[in-house]
């Protein structure tokens, strides 16, 4: 272990940040900011893995689809074909279950499931693991991870505006939904990393909790952690259709069920999450306490 060097990817982000703090790897790690433009100048010299967080995140506002294509796709390609001729051994990318192209299924989804992405980002995520997987063979390691919603320290986004919600105390409209989301505390998503740099196994990898949980328990969760009172209410079915009608994307996330199998990546390389859904959101609680009381 003590002679291992990964470079990090996009150490800067929620991922990057929580690998650092939470890797067993951590003595072994060394940053890198990669661009286009700065891809022949980082030092790959005795590096022997590297995980590629870097990229452009998913947003619900208007982007040029070429953005996502440069950064979550050519700049993946770029910097492991480099890799691979600089003699780094294995490369672990971070894609996403939206190369799936759903935000709730009635299904389960895996490793296998059929991939349709229906936007920008999921296209650009599919079609980086598809050219970064030619790359691979016997000296050269390629490691795809799909995660689902990872929450934890240091999110950001919808996760955050759940946090700021549950702390006002307010009665909410979450009460009595039964459905079932995946979703991957970091402190997992950072042992399945750890895993696949120990073992060395190219494929697809799905990360996730030991088992998906509803919206319900999500908010009851983090107001227990809060030490806030529940008040969750259900919504009249009436005031569900407008609001799906409305807000279509947003129903469903909160809504629907949305469940990835993670079985066949656990029993491949013989992995189980150790941390709770209810561990992980009590860091994250802790951690948004301490963020909100700096603000």
């Amino acid at each position: 272990m003590e002679d291992r060097k990964i470079l990090v990817t996009g150490a800067s982000g929620f991922i990057g940040i929580n690998y650092f703090n939470m890797s067993m790897f951590k003595n072994n790690l060394h940053r890198s900011v990669v661009r286009h433009e700065t891809i022949d100048s980082i030092i790959l010299t005795n590096i022997e893995s590297i995980i590629h967080l870097a990229g452009k995140a998913h947003e619900m506002g208007v982007i040029e689809d070429e953005i996502y294509f440069k950064a979550n796709r050519d700049l993946a390609f770029d910097l492991a074909k480099r890799a691979k001729l600089k003699g780094v051994k294995q490369f672990i990318y971070l894609s996403s279950v939206k190369v799936y192209g759903k935000d709730s299924s009635e299904i389960i989804l895996d490793e296998n499931t059929p991939c349709q992405p229906n936007d920008a980002y999921g296209k650009s995520k599919l079609e980086a693991e598809q050219k970064l997987l030619t790359l691979q063979d016997i000296s050269f390691t390629v490691s795809i991870i799909r995660p689902p919603l990872v929450y934890g320290a240091h999110v950001k986004g919808n996760m955050i505006k759940l946090l700021t919600l549950a702390n006002s105390s307010k009665p909410l409209p979450f009460g009595n939904i039964n459905n079932h989301r995946s979703m991957v505390f970091v402190g997992n998503l950072v042992a399945l990393i750890d895993v696949l740099i120990e073992k060395k196994i190219s494929g697809i990898f799905i990360a996730g909790d030991e088992k998906p949980i509803s919206t319900t328990y999500l908010l009851q969760t983090i107001r227990q952690k809060m030490s806030r009172p529940l008040r969750l209410f259900g919504l009249p079915k009436f005031v569900l259709w407008i609001l799906k009608e409305a807000r279509p994307d947003l129903i469903k996330r909160l809504f629907y069920s949305f469940v990835t199998d993670t079985n066949k990546t656990n029993q491949k390389l013989k992995f189980k999450p150790p941390y709770t859904t209810a561990q992980g959101i009590e860091y994250m609680v802790k951690w948004y306490r301490h963020f909100s009381e700096s603000k």
